[in-house]
């Protein structure tokens, strides 16, 4: 698309902001999606809701992106690159509100940075990612595999949850141009000073708050993986926390999001028989790294190979490469939960059962001792504040 079209483009985001402003009526939410769309036009904005809120927090945007559960389990298990495509978006009626003054170029210059931040590249997964390979790490833990669509969908509100968060501007609190793509490529308007002014007058009225902890963008991530590790542990209080959480948050997406959220909790166990559905992405997971025509010593040399690998690499580790640590710790997660699952459905004799286990415990060895080498830096652990809430 050309630069020109691409700058007629975001006029209409501001000319439907300025409409909606005035009327919030579909037609005027309709030319949004329609302009996001244009101006976006590798991904696809699927609806627009204007939620009329009167008496709850301050949300600004609620931009959920819609990813297939599979595509989610494919990024966290293996080195696939996920690009947000398709994501909903819900707007908050106090964004509009005269008590904040925002004008329409604020608004229009905000909601462009938390879409494109969302959906332009890869980045925002592959922060996710670092972040849920640092919570297996603190939490000395393996991500364990399955089959049921329900656990699935379960992980894959979490991760979408994660990826909303680190990309919203509402929810970072702070506008960090050197880290805006689109910084530099709109010139047509004062793209970033709008965005300043925009949350300089949202902080004045104590709705945002600089330089929050980044873990808060995490907490329902670490959250999930909790109960996808307990689901009868967790079941009754995540049904109770969820249901007053429906009564307390403001946006649509968010309550709908939640009662899934439940009814997946609630059919666990009622709905066991889908674990035998064949053609899943985790079947393809595990046939491509195990195959089934190999029998379970073939396998046990494919595993002990991968092994041999993850070791060079950590012998020849540059400790001056950002990404080169938390490559290989999500290396060593992802071979964990493959032998994990490998063995524990797949082997039957006691003796090569200790094989698999001595290399489980040998990749275990290896990340604590990534732990404590003098390069390598931790992220923000996501600490999980809901925990307390969760166990009463």
């Amino acid at each position: 698309m050309l630069k020109s079209q691409i700058k007629d483009a975001y006029d209409d985001i501001e000319v439907a902001i300025l409409n909606i402003k005035t009327a919030p009526i579909q037609k005027h939410l309709s030319d949004l999606q329609y302009a996001f769309n244009k101006f976006f036009s590798d991904s696809n904005c699927l609806g627009i809701i204007y939620t009329n809120n009167t008496d709850k927090l301050f949300f600004g945007d609620y931009i959920m992106p819609k990813i297939e559960a599979d595509r989610v389990i494919a990024t966290i298990t293996s080195d696939h690159k996920l690009i947000v495509k398709d994501y909903y978006v819900e707007l908050d009626s106090q964004l509009f509100s005269a008590k904040f003054g925002l004008t329409e170029q604020e608004i229009a210059a905000m909601l462009v940075h938390d879409v494109g931040t969302l959906v332009n590249n890869s980045g925002p997964a592959e922060v996710v990612v670092k972040n849920l390979n640092q919570y297996l790490v603190d939490n000395k833990e393996t991500l364990r595999l399955s089959n049921l669509i329900h656990y699935k969908e379960m992980l894959s509100f979490g991760f979408r949850d994660a990826l909303r968060k680190v990309t919203s501007l509402f929810e970072i609190g702070k506008y960090d141009d050197t880290e805006d793509t689109m910084g530099d490529f709109i010139d047509w308007v004062p793209y970033k000073k709008f965005i300043i002014s925009g949350m300089e007058k949202l902080n004045r009225q104590g709705q945002l708050f600089f330089n929050r902890e980044v873990r808060d963008k995490f907490v329902v991530l670490s959250w999930v993986l909790r109960v996808y590790n307990d689901v009868v542990g967790y079941r009754i209080a995540t049904t109770r926390m969820l249901d007053r959480f429906q009564e307390l948050t403001p946006s649509q997406i968010e309550k709908k999001e939640m009662n899934n959220f439940v009814r997946r909790l609630n059919r666990i166990d009622d709905d066991m028989l889908l674990e035998s559905t064949e053609e899943t992405y985790l079947i393809n997971i595990r046939n491509k790294k195990f195959p089934v025509s190999s029998n379970v010593l073939d396998c046990l040399d494919i595993a002990k190979n991968d092994l041999v690998g993850i070791v060079l690499k950590q012998e020849n580790l540059d400790p001056n490469e950002p990404d080169a640590i938390p490559d290989l710790l999500h290396s060593i997660n992802n071979s964990m939960t493959m032998i994990k699952d490998y063995a524990e459905n797949n082997v039957d004799d006691k003796d090569t059962f200790k094989q698999w286990n001595a290399m489980f415990q040998e990749l275990d060895k290896r990340r604590r001792q990534i732990i404590k080498m003098k390069a390598y830096v931790p992220q923000r652990k996501m600490i999980n504040t809901y925990k307390a809430q969760a166990d009463q």
